[in-house]
């Protein structure tokens, strides 16, 4: 799943796409699941 950064739509399938396809925009970013790392404290 991919993110238009200009109008915040969600993009299924990004390799048919260079642009966003709702508003022609050129950034999209991945979505990432949020993950909780744990760091060592030394």
């Amino acid at each position: 799943m991919y993110t238009c950064q200009n109008c915040g739509k969600k993009i299924d399938d990004v390799e048919k796409f260079v642009t966003c396809p709702y508003c022609g925009h050129k950034i999209i970013t991945k979505e990432r699941p949020p993950l909780a790392k744990k760091v060592q404290a030394v």
